[in-house]
Order: C-alpha cells, then structure tokens, then sequence
C-alpha cells in the first residue's frame, strides 16, 4: 500500500509539473501577443506623426511661401504717392517699374515697388532730400550709398541712387531737368515722399542640400532660400483686357498672377509626400 501511495504521489507531483508548463508556456505567448499588438500600435502610432508633421510642414511651407510672394504681387508698382503719377526717367528699374511692374515666366516672378516703409520730407530740391524729423534718429538708419530710392509726389515719380547721407540728408545722383519737388506749383511738399525701391525674383532652384527650395533674389542680389521642399513654381499671368490666363505677361498690363506650388515632403515607407498648392494675387497698387 505504501508503495502505490508513493507512486501515485509521484505521478500526480508531476501532472502538476506538466500543467504549470502547459500554462507558463500559454502565459508566454499570450505575452507575445500582446507585446506584438503594442508594438504593432506603436509603429502605427509613429507612422501616423511622421506623415502629419510631414504634412503640416508642407502646408506651413506654402503659407509662408504664397503669403510672401502675394504680398509682392498686391504691392507690385505701387508707391507712398499717387498712381497716377508720372514715372519719369530711362533706365532699366524705371521701365520696369514702369512699364512691367509684374514681368517673368511660367516658373519665375519678377516684381517692382517701392517698399512698404516711405518717409515724408521737410525738404527737397533736384539733388538731395531731407527727412521730416521723427520718423528716424538719423537718416543712415532707413538709407545707405548706393540704395536705390524711389522719390515722387502727386505729379511725378523718380528713380534715384543714393550717394551720400548725413544727419537728416540724404544726397542722389540728381532728377532730369533739374526737377525741384519742392517748388512744383501742382503739388505741394507735403506731398513729396521717398522710399527703397524694391526689385524682387522669385524661383525654384537646387539647394545646397540635394533637394530643392524656393528661392528669392532681391535687387538683383544673391538668392536667399524662402522655403525648403519646393520642387516646382508655375506662374500665369493674366490680362487686364482679355481677362484671359497666359504663361507669360502679354503687350496689355498685368492685374492678377496665379500662383502654383508644388511641395515635397519626406517619405513615409518609401511612398513621397506631395501637395499642391495655389493662390490668385490680385495687383492693387496700380488700381488706387
């Protein structure tokens, strides 16, 4: 009797062993289970920001981007002054700025205006202007030699290059016809107002990265990068008579641009993240 007791003592110790292996064993690979589903919603979880954050870089790309060309277009050939004011001179920032204030092609934008910030004058005559006080310490802090300055009234308009500043003065190459703004019977000084003038191009071109970018040349200077991820600019153009769409400005003035832009952003499991996006600009500064 002893001897069965022990071996049946035995045989159940090790069903019990069996069975706590069995469970170990359903515990472990519903452990696994559940480590791979959390994993699996992790990965997904990281996918998922990837392609926003790529997405919402793509769209702050082109908010800033659409914002800062339109705000060029809208400004394009206006001034502090009147628009129905003269434009006098020869040269090629005069035609420009007067004859195609909003020129290019179907991938680039080259724009002309004076810049945003004009000052009044307590003087002028046909070789030097002089700042009304309170709008700058000096007038080094708005001009330098060699800017160049568009200089008008309510009756005419004049492209100038800065040679010299001191104090309040500010001295140019002199106005055609020895034209004193300050004596002119059909518009008064108060009228008379000076500010940059303001040449831009906007393009699409390879960065120094290996990708491509939407650059800016201002004055004719170097580019400066505007927007990272940009792969492509499409610019129309449209008639201020026909009303019509065109790749590239025609003989009539230009009121509204259409602006394209293609956007790349990185890609999320081999697959490219891409947008376009558009803009219509009107041109107000000529219409005042």
């Amino acid at each position: 009797m002893s001897r069965n007791t022990g071996r049946e003592g035995c045989a159940s110790k090790a069903g019990q062993r069996g069975m706590a292996l069995v469970e170990l064993m359903i515990a472990m690979v519903l452990g696994l289970i559940v480590v791979g589903a959390a994993f699996a919603v992790f990965m997904s979880n990281q996918r998922s920001y990837a392609a926003n954050e790529g997405l919402n870089r793509i769209q702050e790309g082109a908010r800033v981007a659409l914002e800062l060309i339109g705000r060029d277009v809208r400004a394009a050939g206006g001034s502090a002054c009147s628009s129905a004011s003269e434009v006098s001179g020869s040269g090629a920032n005069v035609q420009a700025y007067r004859d195609t204030p909003v020129a290019g092609t179907s991938t680039s934008l080259e724009v002309t205006s004076a810049e945003d910030s004009a000052y009044r004058l307590s003087n002028a005559n046909a070789n030097s202007v002089t700042l009304a006080t309170g709008q700058v310490d000096a007038a080094s802090d708005a001009f330098s030699v060699g800017d160049v300055l568009l200089l008008c009234n309510a009756r005419k308009t004049f492209l100038v290059t800065v040679t010299g500043v001191s104090g309040q003065v500010v001295t140019h190459g002199g106005l055609p016809a020895g034209y004193n703004p300050s004596t002119d019977p059909y518009a008064s000084l108060a009228t008379v107002a000076v500010a940059r003038f303001r040449s831009v191009r906007w393009f699409v071109d390879q960065n120094s990265r290996g990708g491509s970018s939407l650059f800016v040349s201002r004055q004719g200077g170097d580019r400066e990068e505007v927007v990272e991820g940009v792969s492509a600019l499409t610019v129309q153009y449209r008639d201020t008579v026909t009303g019509l769409y065109a790749n590239a400005p025609g003989t009539n003035a230009v009121d509204a641009v259409r602006i394209v832009l293609r956007l790349d952003g990185p890609a999320i499991e081999g697959t490219p993240i891409s947008r376009t996006a558009t803009s219509i600009v009107n041109v107000r500064a000529r219409a005042l």
